[in-house]
């Protein structure tokens, strides 16, 4: 047995005591109810962007007929109401390392959540993700333990700290950007976790032990946490429930998914630093501001660079962002690569979009169009306009 087992283990001895009951414990949720990180790369993004124009890329904007022949599949029936109504978070944290503040709340998928919280000891980020499938064990370049206590199985991933791309740890996120540990068990019949703790600071120590992720995990308690009250839609297709919620200061995204759907795991990518897990989205509801990259492409051309070095330093990069995009009054509708995509002025703050995006065939744009103009902000709104 080594070192950390031992260690490991004598922790999980003396918090025996304190691990809850099983009697009581709420039943699994099967209620019928998906970057964060920013695109920064701002010239790959234009470079993309003129491909399109110059390649030929079909980026059209439709006006819809009355007559249209598109098959209507979902129509627009229900009230979606207020994030604040999406099923809550069925557990919330108990003990936490100290300096982390009461976590936030975000939809990671149907049945799923991520109680997400940060400190500035060791840029050390948390998340607590709540989810009814098991979801993949990491094995390497790591080290993978398998713990027991109280009936309860954990598997245990850590990766010490450590140089980002230090061997042999390689170039590929996460364990390449610094330490990382992440322990995953099943709660109860049908709740699994999964509590990720991280920092992208290479050779800056996080101030946490596996020992703490152990504590972390039977701290927690059955106590529902709502979502935040940030986005309202009025209208709906009839079969899909709330899938997804964000709510960062560069946009508001809301995710809905068939009601029908079967139960997944939360998407691996799904980090507490770099919010990249993807949610299989029947509709896509998002409010951003009009120079958001999200929509870049929607965007007018940029006008070619100069042929003369401007600054005579050798250099013809630029930082331009694309002008926001160019929207009818009454919205504007596209149709590219097999998707439809809506987007419309915020009505109480012009300078923030409104987007709605689903698969060619789901929905015709006129019924996208009811859909975007129910769109309002809540309370909790994160979002801040663009310029």
């Amino acid at each position: 047995m080594t070192d950390m087992e031992i260690q490991l283990r004598g922790a999980m001895d003396d918090l025996a005591e304190d691990a809850p009951s099983a009697e009581g414990l709420l039943s699994a949720v099967h209620r019928r109810g998906r970057a964060d990180r920013r695109r920064r790369l701002i010239v790959g993004a234009v470079a993309v962007l003129a491909a399109g124009v110059l390649g030929g890329t079909s980026i059209v904007a439709v006006a819809e007929r009355s007559d249209e022949q598109q098959v209507q599949t979902l129509q627009v029936a229900m009230p979606a109401g207020s994030s604040r109504s999406a099923p809550p978070s069925p557990v919330s944290t108990g003990w936490l390392p100290k300096g982390f503040p009461e976590p936030t709340v975000r939809l990671l998928g149907p049945n799923a959540w991520g109680l997400d919280t940060r400190r500035d000891e060791g840029m050390a980020a948390l998340q607590v993700q709540i989810m009814p499938a098991k979801p993949v064990v990491r094995t390497k370049p790591g080290t993978l333990l398998t713990l027991a206590q109280g009936g309860v199985e954990y598997s245990l991933y850590w990766v010490p700290t450590h140089a980002p791309g230090a061997p042999p740890y390689g170039n590929t996120p996460p364990e390449a950007e610094g330490p990382y540990g992440e322990l995953i068990f099943e709660r109860q019949p049908g709740q699994w976790i999964r509590i990720i703790v991280q920092n992208s600071a290479g050779d800056v120590d996080l101030g946490i032990t596996q020992s703490d992720l152990i504590r972390i995990a039977t701290g927690l308690r059955d106590e529902p946490r709502t979502l935040p009250d940030a986005i309202e839609l009025g209208l709906l297709p009839g079969n899909v429930v709330w899938g997804q919620l964000k709510n960062e200061d560069y946009g508001v995204y809301a995710g809905f998914v068939d009601a029908d759907a079967p139960a997944r795991p939360v998407d691996q990518n799904e980090q507490p630093n770099g919010h990249n897990g993807s949610v299989a989205s029947q509709v896509a509801v998002s409010v951003v501001p009009q120079d958001s990259l999200d929509i870049s492409e929607f965007a007018p051309p940029l006008s070619p660079l100069p042929e003369e070095d401007p600054d005579g330093d050798g250099s013809f990069g630029t930082t331009r962002r694309p002008s926001p995009p160019v929207v009818a009054e009454d919205g504007s509708v596209y149709r590219r690569d097999g998707s439809t995509t809506v987007l419309y002025r915020l009505a109480s703050n012009p300078k923030l979009l409104v987007v709605v995006r689903v698969k060619d065939g789901v929905m015709s744009g006129a019924e996208l169009l009811k859909v975007a103009r129910s769109v309002r902000l809540g309370p909790d709104a994160a979002v801040k306009p663009g310029r």
